[in-house]
């Protein structure tokens, strides 16, 4: 890693301002005074800035068992941000997210500080199936069911990626395994059978499941745990 690209992650700074401090001499690396911006840092290197050891602070990683009534945004002017449930963030960091439910939907989120990683994690969760349990606000009859799983297939065979599949759980409830574009066409079919969504849960994205975690409650984990 080059020399102004470690002061920048490790001290609240831009790249440019970072080369500037560099460049006046404010820098030492291992016992000597560098200037040059573009030096490469060892692993083992230690870094000094106005006297001070830096650091880079570890990336956080977590995932996230979203109440309703929380939104996945940093700040929002009618709902919360479902990171005043997340305790152990850092406040002074950015985090983004990898995928992201509506405010009413409940379920699985994966957030973190690593804007790099929740980008691959976006392209590689595109190409997932998910699991959502919806649960309707009246009783699904069989007509109905037929209907929904006919207009289910014929969505599916129109675009590409998994195959959209309707399993039966309870007279309301049905369990959905689909790609994750496919929330708007759900409730479209949903409400051309006479049919209303009342909660929409996401349970699994490929192999990434929720497992008994509480509903507000989250895990954190490290990059390289996240198994899709």
């Amino acid at each position: 890693m080059r020399l102004s690209k470690f002061l920048s992650l490790s001290v609240a700074m831009s790249r440019n301002q970072a080369k500037f401090f560099i460049r006046k001499g404010r820098v030492s690396v291992d016992g000597d005074v560098i200037t040059d911006p573009n030096l490469e840092l060892a692993d083992t290197s230690h870094v000094i800035f106005d006297g001070k050891p830096t650091s880079i602070a570890a990336y956080h990683y977590f995932l996230l068992h979203k109440p309703a009534s929380y939104i996945c945004k940093i700040k929002d002017t009618q709902y919360a941000s479902v990171l005043e449930l997340v305790k152990n963030r850092s406040k002074d960091r950015y985090y983004y997210f990898a995928n992201v439910l509506g405010a009413e939907q409940t379920g699985l989120v994966l957030l973190s500080d690593d804007a790099r990683w929740t980008n691959r994690m976006q392209r590689k969760l595109s190409k997932k199936p998910c699991v959502y349990q919806a649960k309707s606000k009246k009783i699904i009859s069989d007509d109905q069911l037929r209907l929904m799983t006919e207009a289910c297939l014929a969505v599916s065979e129109n675009q590409i990626g998994p195959t959209i599949n309707i399993q039966k759980q309870d007279k309301k409830t049905l369990l959905l395994s689909m790609n994750q574009t496919h929330i708007t066409e759900i409730i479209n079919i949903f409400s051309s059978v006479d049919l209303a969504i009342e909660t929409l849960h996401l349970q699994q994205i490929g192999r990434l499941s929720l497992g008994d975690l509480p509903e507000g409650d989250y895990l954190e984990f490290t990059e390289n745990e996240v198994k899709v």
